[in-house]
């Protein structure tokens, strides 16, 4: 990816204002909504942390574009699917074919962005594929807990 730091700051805001949109459109509460995107500038932060462990915190802007653009491709690609199965899913629903079929490729997508990630992660990183494997749970773990502690913290 080239070195585009405004293009990475728009990457951003437009996925901010798709994470939003979305999640109105669900009725989640603002708390829910305020966790999510400030999950993600934790999960920034926590990339650029590997990066200068790794010594090397100028790869930041294009790993951090690599990492957005992808996720914001895969996501593009699983929302019809998603759309298609109609989650949420209730413990006692019968799937049809097709809406089994639809959760079948939304897996392999899943595996497929998690390897495209990882593998992001190595080169940046200059790690093997198992530090690249750990390096993505580190970011996920730390958006996830920093979305929940802030929509905690927040909605009650």
């Amino acid at each position: 990816m080239p070195y585009a730091p405004r293009g990475l700051v728009a990457l951003l805001a437009c996925g901010a204002l798709l994470e939003i949109a979305v999640d109105l459109r669900r009725g989640n509460p603002v708390a829910v909504i305020l966790g999510a995107n400030l999950g993600t500038l934790a999960a920034l932060a926590a990339l650029l942390a590997l990066l200068r462990w790794r010594g090397k915190p100028e790869r930041f802007v294009q790993a951090a574009f690599a990492l957005f653009a992808s996720g914001l491709l895969f996501e593009l690609l699983l929302a019809p699917l998603v759309l298609m199965i109609g989650v949420p899913l209730t413990p006692d629903v019968h799937l049809t074919t097709r809406q089994s079929l639809a959760l079948v490729a939304v897996l392999v997508l899943a595996l497929w962005q998690a390897a495209v990630s990882v593998n992001i992660l190595r080169h940046a990183l200059e790690i093997p594929v198992a530090g690249g494997v750990l390096a993505l749970m580190a970011i996920g773990f730390t958006d996830l807990m920093a979305a929940v502690l802030v929509a905690a913290t927040v909605g009650g």
